[in-house]
């Protein structure tokens, strides 16, 4: 029980971590797009291979006591 609470815990950790990432990634996005950068193709790809794992953290997540708190 003590191991799914660690893991549960750190899951946590990371769904905060990379939803933060995400939203600073998409400011420089749009920041860049203002500036004149037309589709910063490598930021959009970072940007969605982290709301994939993202997502695949949010179903681990549902498993955890608790899970109503993200």
């Amino acid at each position: 029980m003590n191991d799914d609470n660690n893991t549960c815990d750190r899951l946590r950790r990371l769904h905060s971590h990379l939803v933060r990432e995400i939203n600073m990634l998409r400011k420089s996005v749009d920041e860049e797009e203002r500036e004149g950068v037309v589709n910063p193709v490598e930021t959009i790809t970072i940007i969605e291979g982290l709301q994939k794992a993202l997502h695949t953290i949010h179903l681990e997540l549902q498993k955890c006591p608790g899970n109503g708190e993200i």
